[in-house]
């Protein structure tokens, strides 16, 4: 969660295309003050939900004992250990980013991601929770990651197709104290490959329901939610470290009542982290995920 923006496009712009319109009367801050923090709000919310939606591959990779590149944080500065041993339920699966591991996405990771895996998820039966991950003084970049996720088998690998719920609590904390929130129910659906994970034709369709907060300074607030659209499902492919089709639905809704509405459209099928978000109805703007953002202390 580097709060700075890959794939430069001006805030601005996208605040004159649809956030935020230009006319004076229709700015719904009455000051630039409040216009900037307005602004810094409606960046977090989107930096929580892009980089949420990114950890959450990287730990179905872990859940899945994949090592593969369907994960963004598959450095090669991270060890990863099992205690007792990989092949005995449950065992913890522990992946230590040590001081600092900057990953083939650019950011740099620190601490500790705690998997506990109560089940082998390739005979587990529909409704089995088969790990829960906690994160020990775990950063990304300058955030502080805490919560949890839960795994459950939703339908089981076979027959198949295999489907997976994942339930996620987590809380993210800058170095001022500002907080976002980000709880989710997914479900990744095995639509194509076997139960080896390590092929490279594996792939999964995901649906989710998220909702967050955002806090700044202690008072000033957001609330958000964010939902697949449902006739475009996200499509993750195993061999891909991105999502690469389908889109969400978002909703941001300001303390004092303003609300915006967003759509985020991963892309055709390639396999890179280049997407389209329109705001309010307005013309789709190319970006680079993850939306990440440059420091905003304001």
């Amino acid at each position: 969660m580097k709060l700075k923006m890959k794939g430069f496009i001006p805030i601005a712009a996208l605040l004159c295309t649809g956030i935020v319109s230009c006319k004076k009367n229709e700015v719904p801050a009455s000051s630039p003050t409040a216009q900037t923090t307005t602004q810094t709000l409606l960046m977090r919310a989107n930096n929580t939900i892009t980089s949420a939606s990114d950890q959450q591959s990287q730990e179905v990779s872990d859940v899945l004992g994949s090592d593969v590149v369907m994960s963004t944080d598959s450095s090669p500065c991270r060890m990863v250990s099992f205690t007792p041993s990989r092949t005995v339920y449950p065992h913890l699966r522990t992946v230590d980013f040590g001081s600092g591991c900057t990953g083939p996405d650019g950011i740099t990771r620190s601490g500790k991601k705690l998997v506990t895996v109560y089940a082998n998820w390739k005979t587990a039966s529909a409704g089995t929770l088969i790990s829960e991950t906690t994160f020990s003084d775990f950063w990304v970049d300058s955030v502080s990651v805490s919560g949890n996720v839960k795994t459950y088998v939703d339908t089981a690998a076979t027959p198949g197709p295999l489907a997976l719920k994942i339930v996620t609590n987590k809380t993210f904390t800058d170095t001022k104290g500002n907080t976002s929130t980000f709880i989710a129910t997914s479900y990744w659906l095995q639509t194509a490959g076997d139960t080896t994970t390590t092929t490279a034709d594996n792939v999964y369709q995901i649906t989710s329901s998220a909702t967050g907060t955002e806090v700044l300074d202690g008072a000033t607030s957001l609330t958000w939610t964010s939902n697949t659209d449902p006739q475009h499902p996200v499509i993750k492919m195993g061999d891909c470290a991105f999502r690469s089709s389908g889109a969400l639905q978002i909703q941001l809704t300001l303390s004092e009542g303003t609300v915006f509405n967003e759509y985020l459209d991963y892309g055709n099928g390639t396999c890179d982290n280049n997407a389209t978000i329109a705001i309010n109805g307005g013309t789709p703007q190319a970006v680079t995920l993850p939306l990440f953002f440059w420091p905003l202390s304001l």
